[in-house]
Protein backbone atom coordinates (compact mmCIF):
# COMPACT_ATOMS: atom_id res chain seq x y z
CA UNK A 1 0.00 0.00 0.00
CA UNK A 2 1.49 3.22 -0.97
CA UNK A 3 1.93 5.63 2.18
CA UNK A 4 0.13 8.72 2.73
CA UNK A 5 1.89 11.64 2.90
CA UNK A 6 1.59 13.40 6.40
CA UNK A 7 0.47 17.42 7.21
CA UNK A 8 3.81 17.62 8.36
CA UNK A 9 5.31 16.31 5.12
CA UNK A 10 3.74 18.57 3.30
CA UNK A 11 4.59 21.36 5.48
CA UNK A 12 8.19 20.50 5.82
CA UNK A 13 8.06 20.61 1.91
CA UNK A 14 5.98 23.71 0.71
CA UNK A 15 7.89 26.42 3.18
CA UNK A 16 6.52 29.45 3.44
CA UNK A 17 5.92 29.80 -0.62
CA UNK A 18 2.64 30.14 -1.17
CA UNK A 19 2.77 30.07 -4.72
CA UNK A 20 1.42 27.08 -7.59
CA UNK A 21 3.62 24.31 -5.95
CA UNK A 22 2.11 24.66 -2.76
CA UNK A 23 -1.42 25.29 -4.09
CA UNK A 24 -0.88 21.88 -5.64
CA UNK A 25 0.68 20.16 -2.57
CA UNK A 26 -2.21 21.61 -0.68
CA UNK A 27 -4.88 19.86 -3.15
CA UNK A 28 -3.04 16.77 -3.22
CA UNK A 29 -3.05 17.07 0.53
CA UNK A 30 -6.76 17.23 0.44
CA UNK A 31 -7.57 14.96 -2.99
CA UNK A 32 -5.22 12.15 -1.91
CA UNK A 33 -6.64 11.19 1.53
CA UNK A 34 -10.26 11.76 0.09
CA UNK A 35 -9.39 8.94 -2.45
CA UNK A 36 -7.87 7.32 -0.01
CA UNK A 37 -10.71 7.30 2.63
CA UNK A 38 -12.75 6.46 -0.45
CA UNK A 39 -11.11 3.00 -1.21
CA UNK A 40 -11.77 2.17 2.17
CA UNK A 41 -15.57 3.08 2.29
CA UNK A 42 -15.93 1.36 -1.00
CA UNK A 43 -13.85 -1.99 0.26
CA UNK A 44 -15.76 -2.01 3.90
CA UNK A 45 -19.14 -3.01 2.25
CA UNK A 46 -17.52 -5.83 0.12
CA UNK A 47 -15.94 -7.69 3.39
CA UNK A 48 -19.21 -7.04 5.15
CA UNK A 49 -20.27 -9.24 2.36
CA UNK A 50 -18.15 -11.50 2.53
CA UNK A 51 -18.23 -12.16 6.06
CA UNK A 52 -21.91 -12.28 6.22
CA UNK A 53 -21.81 -15.17 2.98
CA UNK A 54 -19.57 -16.86 5.94
CA UNK A 55 -22.95 -17.78 7.22
CA UNK A 56 -23.27 -20.71 10.00
CA UNK A 57 -24.12 -23.01 7.27
CA UNK A 58 -20.75 -22.51 5.17
CA UNK A 59 -19.03 -21.90 8.13
CA UNK A 60 -20.19 -25.95 9.80
CA UNK A 61 -19.37 -27.04 5.48
CA UNK A 62 -15.97 -25.60 5.83
CA UNK A 63 -15.01 -27.35 9.01
CA UNK A 64 -16.96 -30.78 8.20
CA UNK A 65 -14.82 -34.03 9.15
CA UNK A 66 -14.43 -36.63 6.53
CA UNK A 67 -16.77 -39.75 7.72
CA UNK A 68 -16.09 -41.75 4.75
CA UNK A 69 -12.07 -41.52 4.79
CA UNK A 70 -11.62 -41.16 8.16
CA UNK A 71 -8.75 -43.32 8.98
CA UNK A 72 -6.43 -40.00 8.57
CA UNK A 73 -5.38 -36.96 9.83
CA UNK A 74 -7.90 -34.35 10.54
CA UNK A 75 -7.83 -31.58 12.77
CA UNK A 76 -6.25 -32.51 15.90
CA UNK A 77 -7.11 -35.87 15.74
CA UNK A 78 -4.86 -38.83 14.25
CA UNK A 79 -8.42 -40.17 13.55
CA UNK A 80 -12.34 -39.56 14.50
CA UNK A 81 -15.36 -41.50 13.82
CA UNK A 82 -19.25 -41.62 14.32
CA UNK A 83 -19.90 -45.41 15.49
CA UNK A 84 -22.81 -46.99 16.51
CA UNK A 85 -20.54 -48.78 19.46
CA UNK A 86 -17.55 -49.55 20.78
CA UNK A 87 -15.50 -52.57 21.37
CA UNK A 88 -12.95 -52.51 24.23
CA UNK A 89 -10.17 -55.25 24.13
CA UNK A 90 -10.10 -55.48 27.87
CA UNK A 91 -10.87 -53.95 31.37
CA UNK A 92 -9.89 -50.48 31.80
CA UNK A 93 -9.83 -48.07 34.68
CA UNK A 94 -11.68 -45.10 35.21
CA UNK A 95 -14.17 -44.81 32.35
CA UNK A 96 -15.43 -47.76 30.51
CA UNK A 97 -12.83 -47.99 27.73
CA UNK A 98 -10.97 -45.64 28.16
CA UNK A 99 -7.11 -46.37 27.43
CA UNK A 100 -3.80 -45.17 27.75
CA UNK A 101 -0.44 -46.29 25.73
CA UNK A 102 -1.03 -47.58 22.55
CA UNK A 103 -4.44 -49.42 23.04
CA UNK A 104 -7.47 -47.52 21.33
CA UNK A 105 -10.82 -48.10 21.75
CA UNK A 106 -12.27 -49.85 18.00
CA UNK A 107 -15.41 -48.33 16.89
CA UNK A 108 -18.36 -50.95 15.72
CA UNK A 109 -20.05 -49.77 11.96
CA UNK A 110 -17.65 -46.66 12.02
CA UNK A 111 -19.07 -44.02 9.42
CA UNK A 112 -22.90 -44.37 10.02
CA UNK A 113 -24.47 -40.91 10.18
CA UNK A 114 -27.95 -42.75 10.59
CA UNK A 115 -29.70 -43.43 13.78
CA UNK A 116 -33.66 -44.38 14.46
CA UNK A 117 -35.41 -42.15 16.86
CA UNK A 118 -34.85 -45.12 19.30
CA UNK A 119 -31.52 -45.10 19.44
CA UNK A 120 -30.23 -44.62 23.17
CA UNK A 121 -26.75 -43.89 22.71
CA UNK A 122 -24.01 -43.73 20.00
CA UNK A 123 -20.39 -42.24 19.80
CA UNK A 124 -17.54 -40.46 18.34
CA UNK A 125 -14.70 -42.77 18.83
CA UNK A 126 -10.59 -40.67 18.45
CA UNK A 127 -7.28 -40.92 18.60
CA UNK A 128 -5.04 -38.19 19.34
CA UNK A 129 -0.69 -37.28 19.50
CA UNK A 130 0.25 -37.03 22.72
CA UNK A 131 -1.29 -33.36 24.87
CA UNK A 132 1.12 -30.45 25.98
CA UNK A 133 -0.98 -30.48 29.04
CA UNK A 134 -4.57 -31.45 30.73
CA UNK A 135 -6.94 -30.71 27.86
CA UNK A 136 -10.71 -31.78 26.97
CA UNK A 137 -13.02 -32.84 24.17
CA UNK A 138 -16.09 -32.11 24.08
CA UNK A 139 -18.96 -32.70 21.56
CA UNK A 140 -22.54 -30.71 21.74
CA UNK A 141 -24.90 -31.16 19.26
CA UNK A 142 -27.82 -29.35 17.43
CA UNK A 143 -31.23 -29.89 15.76
CA UNK A 144 -31.06 -28.85 12.29
CA UNK A 145 -35.02 -27.99 11.70
CA UNK A 146 -34.13 -26.89 8.14
CA UNK A 147 -31.41 -29.13 7.61
CA UNK A 148 -28.88 -26.57 7.22
CA UNK A 149 -29.08 -24.20 9.74
CA UNK A 150 -28.37 -25.69 13.89
CA UNK A 151 -30.67 -24.25 16.66
CA UNK A 152 -29.39 -21.77 18.94
CA UNK A 153 -31.06 -24.34 21.93
CA UNK A 154 -28.01 -27.26 22.88
CA UNK A 155 -29.50 -30.73 22.69
CA UNK A 156 -26.99 -32.18 24.45
CA UNK A 157 -23.08 -32.21 25.33
CA UNK A 158 -20.62 -34.38 26.38
CA UNK A 159 -16.98 -33.63 27.66
CA UNK A 160 -13.55 -36.33 28.10
CA UNK A 161 -10.91 -35.00 29.95
CA UNK A 162 -7.39 -36.27 28.77
CA UNK A 163 -4.45 -35.97 30.76
CA UNK A 164 -0.78 -36.15 28.91
CA UNK A 165 -0.51 -39.66 28.70
CA UNK A 166 -4.05 -40.83 27.06
CA UNK A 167 -4.04 -40.63 23.43
CA UNK A 168 -7.74 -41.65 22.86
CA UNK A 169 -11.13 -42.00 24.09
CA UNK A 170 -14.68 -41.77 23.02
CA UNK A 171 -17.16 -39.03 23.32
CA UNK A 172 -20.89 -40.10 24.16
CA UNK A 173 -23.86 -38.90 21.54
CA UNK A 174 -27.19 -39.52 23.72
CA UNK A 175 -30.36 -39.55 23.44
CA UNK A 176 -32.50 -36.33 25.26
CA UNK A 177 -34.97 -36.60 27.68
CA UNK A 178 -37.82 -35.66 25.28
CA UNK A 179 -36.22 -37.92 22.57
CA UNK A 180 -34.79 -37.26 19.65
CA UNK A 181 -36.71 -34.57 16.62
CA UNK A 182 -36.37 -36.65 13.67
CA UNK A 183 -34.47 -34.58 11.26
CA UNK A 184 -30.52 -33.41 10.71
CA UNK A 185 -28.07 -32.92 13.73
CA UNK A 186 -24.84 -30.45 13.88
CA UNK A 187 -22.38 -31.78 16.02
CA UNK A 188 -19.38 -29.63 17.23
CA UNK A 189 -16.22 -30.34 18.47
CA UNK A 190 -14.21 -28.40 21.08
CA UNK A 191 -10.93 -28.42 22.23
CA UNK A 192 -10.80 -26.38 25.36
CA UNK A 193 -9.38 -26.25 29.28
CA UNK A 194 -11.22 -28.17 31.58
CA UNK A 195 -14.38 -26.66 33.08
CA UNK A 196 -15.07 -24.02 30.18
CA UNK A 197 -17.75 -23.05 28.96
CA UNK A 198 -18.64 -23.72 24.85
CA UNK A 199 -17.06 -21.27 23.17
CA UNK A 200 -16.97 -21.52 19.49
CA UNK A 201 -13.28 -20.26 18.62
CA UNK A 202 -12.63 -24.00 20.65
CA UNK A 203 -14.63 -25.38 17.79
CA UNK A 204 -12.11 -27.66 15.76
CA UNK A 205 -14.57 -29.39 13.64
CA UNK A 206 -18.34 -30.64 12.90
CA UNK A 207 -19.94 -33.69 12.07
CA UNK A 208 -23.71 -34.37 11.28
CA UNK A 209 -25.88 -37.50 12.22
CA UNK A 210 -29.48 -37.97 10.90
CA UNK A 211 -32.33 -39.03 13.04
CA UNK A 212 -34.73 -41.72 10.80
CA UNK A 213 -38.34 -42.78 11.79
Amino acid sequence: MTKKPSTAEHAHRGGRSFGVITFAGLLLVLVIPGIAIGEEQNFAPQAAVKESEGSVTTQTELMMLDQENWQRPQSAFKWIVMARDIKVPWDTFGRQGWMTDDAYVEPVDPGVSEFSADTEIFYLVFAVSALDAPSQYRAAWFHMPDGKTPSTKLTGTDALFMEMNEKAGYLEIFRPEGGWKKGKYLVKLYFESPGQELYDPNVIGTMAFTITE
